[in-house]
């Protein structure tokens, strides 16, 4: 008996014939269309995402691009004006947290979301304990559940330790094992790696492999664009609330990637700039001059000069102590040996109050700790450090810190320029030009700037780049602290090299490469 395909037998159809489609699985979540206006400023336009199972996308774009209204309405915590959400192909309510979260979407922020005095293993399972009834939590179940999520995606983590005890990479996996803990299919990071040295950026990075090799979609939000092309599989550009592109990542090189972000005019400008720094500069003034600085415990024998007129770099790995020194350098801390001379006389500053005095500005790593004052407006917090330029017969002139606030705010290129927002609605970039604005008002004749572009896009960059350029051609010398080797091989007349406390090397910016920069850090260029 012959085989009949359309009897049940066996045999194929013939070739010619229509073949049914494959099934394809739907994205484990779409946004289609999704847009938001807040009165007349449309912040998303017409916006597309999606993301599938093991799939590593990367969402970039400048800052005031979009990224975040879309994060937000993705995670529910914004309610948009059009569009709509899917997951697995079915419409999900929008606006409601708690809806994204029972569907599993997690999203981990850039800034810790932990209790840092609770053990691990709290905040694993913080808000949802397992109970073993009239209230008591089922601890063995809590441990037995985190040890399993630990050994499924590769995450090696002391349960009983405390957060505030671990260092941040081994908080991010915390974060990443509370979000699995929720049965999360797609995981929302913003800007994961910010604080992280180089090794622990690749930690991170083999962790996300393992949530992909395990089927989670993970959106990843970064303005690294080495990590882009290390970890992401394909990548959404945003600019002005609209997406421009969606591509593979393999299909994409940096350059162009650069000018999609911000435009071909910004783009050249930037791929231009480190051209410029390749002038001497330096007006022969020694503006700043160490000696054999030490701090017991934390760096010695630090000796270097920086001029009038030149961005003078310090690099090394992160916790090399180049903060402490220039803590030290503007009278947070203080130095147990050695001497500064600034403008050629003996210098110790014993609090920030005199070298501000002196006329010596300092930004922060941490803008949102130690550097802005985030429920005060853009305006407040631009001329907080010059307040004494606005009194009169002890009370302040609120006519004329306006009028100065206004200049800054149109002068940095502030966005939104409205000097009556409240800094903490700006995006990281918008806030990290209110606090360098905030000491360029005082024309200040030497800036230390500690990691000045860390959380923010290269647009932002470029043009805090250019603010620091401005500063050096009037004749401040700029001291920057960096991490960042492409930065400092950008920005940098001089650039001086810092290992475990101690100033091993100083360049000329014109005579050194990035690979050796590398080396004399110790570090391998893998």
């Amino acid at each position: 008996m012959t085989d009949c395909w359309s009897c049940g037998g066996s045999a194929a159809p013939p070739s010619s014939w229509p073949r049914e489609p494959e099934m394809v699985e739907p994205p484990l979540i779409r946004g289609i269309g999704l847009g938001k206006v807040y009165g007349n400023l449309v912040a998303l336009d017409d916006a597309d995402l999606s993301v599938r199972a093991g799939e590593v996308r990367a969402l970039i774009g400048s800052n005031g691009a979009g990224k975040s209204t879309l994060i937000k309405i993705l995670t529910g915590a914004v309610m948009p004006t059009a569009g709509s959400v899917e997951m697995a192909g079915e419409p999900v309510r929008l606006g409601s947290p708690p809806e994204m979260i029972r569907r599993g979407v997690a999203c981990i922020y850039q800034h810790s979301n932990l209790a840092p005095a609770m053990p691990v293993l709290d905040n694993i399972f913080l808000g949802r304990q397992p109970t073993l009834g009239f209230g008591f939590v089922d601890r063995k179940r809590q441990r037995r559940e985190a040890r399993e999520l630990m050994q499924r995606f590769a995450i090696d983590l002391d349960l009983d330790a405390t957060v505030a005890a671990l260092p941040t990479v081994k908080q991010k996996e915390v974060e990443i094992l509370k979000a699995l803990a929720l049965d999360a299919k797609v995981i929302l990071m913003d800007e994961p790696t910010g604080w992280l040295a180089a090794a622990d950026v690749r930690k991170l990075h083999a962790s996300i492999r393992a949530l992909k090799a395990r089927g989670v979609g993970i959106v990843y939000i970064s303005h690294m664009l080495d990590e882009i092309f290390a970890v992401c599989d394909t990548m959404t550009v945003m600019r002005d609330g609209h997406v421009i592109a969606e591509v593979d990542v393999a299909d994409m090189d940096r350059p162009r990637l650069v000018a999609l972000m911000v435009g071909d005019d910004l783009a050249k400008s930037s791929a231009g700039a480190s051209l410029a720094k390749r002038i001497p500069r330096g007006n022969g003034i020694v503006r700043l001059r160490c000696r054999g600085l030490g701090k017991r415990g934390l760096f010695r024998d630090i000796s270097f000069d920086v001029n009038a007129g030149e961005i003078f770099c310090i690099t090394g790995l992160i916790g090399s102590k180049r903060t402490e020194l220039i803590r030290s350098l503007f009278g947070a801390d203080r130095f147990d040996s050695g001497s500064v001379e600034f403008d050629g006389k003996p210098a110790v500053f014993r609090n920030p109050s005199q070298a501000i005095g002196a006329s010596i500005g300092f930004v922060p790593e941490d803008r949102h700790r130690d550097g802005l004052m985030l429920g005060l407006s853009v305006a407040e917090n631009l001329v907080m450090s010059a307040l004494g330029r606005y009194r009169r017969f002890g009370l302040l002139d609120r006519r004329k810190m306006a009028d100065a606030s206004r200049r800054s705010v149109s002068s940095l290129d502030i966005q939104p320029p409205d000097g009556d927002k409240q800094v903490r609605l700006l995006s990281g970039g918008n806030q990290q030009k209110v606090l360098i604005g905030k000491w360029l008002s005082l024309s200040p004749r030497l800036i230390i700037l500690d990691e000045p572009t860390v959380g923010v896009d290269v647009g932002a960059k470029a043009e805090i780049y250019a603010m620091l350029r401005a500063e050096r051609d009037r004749g401040a010398a700029v001291l920057v602290v960096s991490s960042d080797i492409e930065e400092v091989m950008t920005i940098a007349d001089r650039v001086a090299i810092m290992v475990a406390g101690k100033l091993t090397a100083v360049h000329d910016a014109d005579k050194v490469t990035r690979a050796e920069i590398i080396r004399d850090i110790g570090e391998s260029a893998a």
